[in-house]
């Protein structure tokens, strides 16, 4: 499974410290305040749960041990 790891909390907004990476960061807070942010998780969550119950990542898992 993978997951989608943003950078998160102050990105140096009030002048305390320049940030490094302003095109990452504008794109992490932007998919943060967006709907997206909020379904990732439960979507990758089911769509990981429902591959491993297919028959074919059944039979990988056995065939694997």
């Amino acid at each position: 499974m993978s997951i989608l790891s943003l950078h998160h909390g102050d990105h140096g907004i009030h002048g305390d410290t320049r940030s490094q990476h302003p095109v990452r960061d504008f794109a992490s807070d932007w998919f943060e305040a967006t709907p997206a942010a909020i379904l990732l998780r439960p979507v990758a969550a089911f769509l990981t749960e429902w591959a491993m119950a297919t028959p074919v990542a059944i039979l990988v898992r056995s065939l694997h041990r």
